[in-house]
C-alpha cells in the first residue's frame, strides 16, 4: 500500500470520523443558539419600541432555534398580551389571547421553578374573560387538594367576575369554613350577599319606599319609647297628629316599586339576607367590636325588609331592627380605635 493510501486510511478511521461529526453537530447547535438569541434580542428591541407585530415575528422565528429558552416564551407571551384588546371578542383578539396562553404554557414547561408562567397564564385568562377555563382550572386544583386556599380565592374571583352568584357564594362560604377563626372570612360572606341583594333589586327606589298606609303612625320602636311619656304629653301628641292628618291632602294609592328580571325577591331575598347576617354574627363573635360587621347587619336587614312591601308590619320590624344596629355601629365608630378588635 502506498504512503498516500495509508495516510487516507488513517484519516477515515471510525474514531476520527465520529469526532468530526460531533464537531460539526456542535458547530451547528452553536449557530442555531446564536441565531435564536439574535432573534430574541431583536424581538425585545421591537417590543420596547411598541412594534408588537414585528416583535412577534422575531420571537416566532426564534422558536425553531431555541425553544428551550424561557426568555423566548416570556417575550412572546408579553408581546401577545400587548396585542390584546380588553373585552373584545374579535378573531384577531382571540388569536392574540391564544398566542399569549400558549407562550405561558411553554414557559411553565421549560422553567418549572418560575412562578411567572402560571401567574401570567391565569392573568391572561382573567383579562380575556375566559371564566369557564378558570373555573375548571381551580376546580381541578381543589380536586387534587381540597385545602388549597389559593384555589378557593381564585374561584371567588372567577365566579364573581363571571356573574355566577351561587357558585361565588359557595366559594365564599367554603373559604369561611376553611378558616373558622378568621373574622374577615366570615364578614366577607355577609358583604358579598349584601352586594348581590343591592345589585339585584335593592336599589334606592326600594330603599326609599315606605309601604305603611300611614307613615306618620309611630313605629313599633317608637311606640315602645312612647309608653314612658306622661298622659298629658301623649294627649298633646295625639292632637298634633290629628291636626296634621286633617291638613294633609287626600292620599293616592301607593305604587310599590317594581322588581325586574333577575332581581332577587320574596323568600329568596329573605333567606339570603338571613344567611348574610348569620356570617356577620360569626364575625362579631370573633371580634365583639367589629363595627363594620354591625353596619352590614343594618344594611342586610334593610335589604330583607324589601321582601315585605305587602306586609307593612314585617317591613317595619326589619327597619326597626336595622336602626338598632345602625345606632350600635355608630356608637362603636364614635369610640374610635382600630376597626378590628
Amino acid at each position: 500500500m502506498s504512503k498516500e493510501a495509508r495516510g487516507y486510511s488513517r484519516a477515515v478511521t471510525p474514531t476520527r470520523l465520529g469526532a468530526a461529526v460531533v464537531c460539526l453537530a456542535l458547530t451547528a447547535a452553536g449557530c442555531s443558539e446564536l441565531r435564536g438569541r439574535r432573534r430574541i434580542r431583536e424581538g425585545n428591541r421591537l417590543y420596547r419600541d411598541g412594534l408588537y407585530a414585528q416583535a412577534l415575528q422575531q420571537y416566532s422565528a426564534a422558536e425553531r432555534f431555541v425553544p428551550h429558552l424561557h426568555q423566548l416564551w416570556i417575550g412572546k407571551g408579553l408581546t401577545c398580551r400587548q396585542m390584546m384588546t380588553p373585552g373584545a371578542k374579535t378573531p384577531e383578539n382571540e388569536r392574540a389571547v391564544d398566542c399569549a396562553l400558549n407562550a405561558f404554557e411553554h414557559l411553565q414547561q421549560v422553567e418549572r421553578g418560575d412562578s411567572r408562567g402560571e401567574t401570567l397564564y391565569l392573568q391572561t385568562l382573567f383579562d380575556a374573560e375566559r371564566y369557564e377555563t378558570l373555573a375548571k382550572f381551580y376546580s381541578e386544583r381543589l380536586r387534587k387538594d381540597p385545602t388549597d386556599l389559593a384555589a378557593v380565592n381564585g374561584q371567588i374571583q372567577a365566579y364573581s367576575r363571571w356573574n355566577h352568584m351561587d357558585e361565588a357564594l359557595a366559594a365564599y362560604q367554603r373559604r369561611a369554613e376553611m378558616r373558622p377563626d378568621d373574622a374577615e372570612a366570615q364578614y366577607a360572606v355577609g358583604v358579598y350577599i349584601w352586594q348581590q341583594l343591592y345589585l339585584r333589586g335593592g336599589g334606592s327606589d326600594k330603599a326609599s319606599f315606605d309601604p305603611r298606609p300611614d307613615p306618620n303612625a309611630p313605629s313599633a320602636a317608637a311606640a315602645k319609647a312612647h309608653k314612658g311619656k306622661t298622659k298629658k304629653q301623649k294627649k298633646q301628641k295625639q292632637q298634633k297628629q290629628k291636626q296634621k292628618q286633617k291638613q294633609a291632602e287626600p292620599k293616592v294609592a301607593k305604587q310599590v316599586p317594581v322588581f325586574g328580571p333577575g332581581d332577587i325577591t320574596g323568600e329568596k331575598r329573605i333567606a339570603l339576607a338571613e344567611l348574610g347576617i348569620k356570617y356577620l354574627e360569626r364575625a362579631m363573635a370573633l371580634r365583639p367590636h367589629y363595627r363594620e360587621a354591625m353596619a352590614y347587619v343594618n344594611l342586610l336587614l334593610r335589604q330583607k325588609s324589601m321582601a315585605y312591601f305587602s306586609q307593612p308590619a314585617e317591613w317595619q320590624a326589619c327597619v326597626d331592627a336595622a336602626e338598632k344596629w345602625r345606632t350600635k355601629a355608630e356608637a362603636e365608630y364614635a369610640k374610635g380605635g382600630p376597626a378590628s378588635r
